[in-house]
C-alpha cells in the first residue's frame, strides 16, 4: 500500500493536443493573453517546496538504478543518473521578471540567462549546451510551456494571475519516477506587500 501523499494532490492540465496541432499546422495561436508582464517576488509562505517534491523522484530513481543493499554515493552511476535526471527541473528560487513581445514570452528567473519562447508553434533553444525541445502556447488565459529533455525528463508549467497573484504549477515525467513531480509556486508583483 502507498503512503498518503503530504503534498496536495492535483492535476496538471496537458496542452499536448493543443501543442501537437501547433507543431504540426505552424498555426498562431494567441488565446486570452493574460497581464503576466512584470517583475514577480516568490511568495515562499504561499508556494510549494520544490525541493520537497522532488526528493520522491530523487528516491525512485536511485532506487531503480542502485542495485539492492547498496547506498548510492556521489559520482557514482545510481546518483549520478538521478541528478542528471532531476537537473532540468530548475524552477525560480526568488524572483522572476516577465516580458510579452508579439508572440514571445522571455523569463528572467533569479539571476540565469533569459528563456524566450515562442508562442507561434515554433521550438526555442534554451540552451544550447543543454538541448531541449521547448514549445510554449496561452490556452484559456494560461500559458504553457513544455520542455523534454534527452534525459527522458518531460516538464510542463502552467502560468497564469490568481487574483492578484501569480501562480505557476510544474509538473516533471520521467519513466524512472514513481509519480510525477507537481508543485505550485506563487508570486506577487515587486513593490507589493505580502
Amino acid at each position: 500500500m502507498k503512503p498518503a501523499r503530504t503534498m496536495r494532490s492535483r492535476l496538471l492540465p496537458t496542452p499536448a493536443l493543443l501543442l501537437g496541432f501547433l507543431l504540426a499546422t505552424g498555426t498562431a495561436v494567441a488565446l486570452d493573453e493574460p497581464a503576466l508582464a512584470g517583475h514577480w517576488v516568490l511568495d515562499s509562505e504561499r508556494s510549494d517546496s520544490a525541493q520537497r517534491a522532488s526528493r520522491q523522484a530523487l528516491r525512485d530513481v536511485r532506487r531503480v538504478m542502485q542495485p539492492r543493499g547498496n547506498a548510492p554515493r556521489p559520482g557514482t552511476g545510481a546518483a549520478t543518473r538521478a541528478e542528471e535526471v532531476l537537473a532540468p527541473l530548475s524552477p525560480p528560487t526568488r524572483q522572476v521578471r516577465i516580458e510579452l513581445e508579439d508572440v514571445e514570452v522571455i523569463f528572467h528567473i533569479d539571476d540565469r540567462p533569459a528563456r524566450r519562447y515562442y508562442t507561434d508553434g515554433r521550438a526555442a533553444v534554451i540552451d544550447s549546451s543543454r538541448p531541449e525541445q521547448t514549445i510554449a502556447a496561452w490556452e484559456d488565459g494560461r500559458l504553457y510551456v513544455e520542455q523534454t529533455f534527452p534525459v527522458g525528463t518531460r516538464i510542463i508549467e502552467a502560468w497564469w494571475l490568481e487574483g492578484e497573484m501569480l501562480r505557476a504549477d510544474f509538473e516533471a515525467r520521467n519513466s524512472l519516477f514513481g509519480d510525477p513531480i507537481r508543485f505550485t509556486l506563487r508570486f506577487r508583483r515587486s513593490g507589493t506587500r505580502p
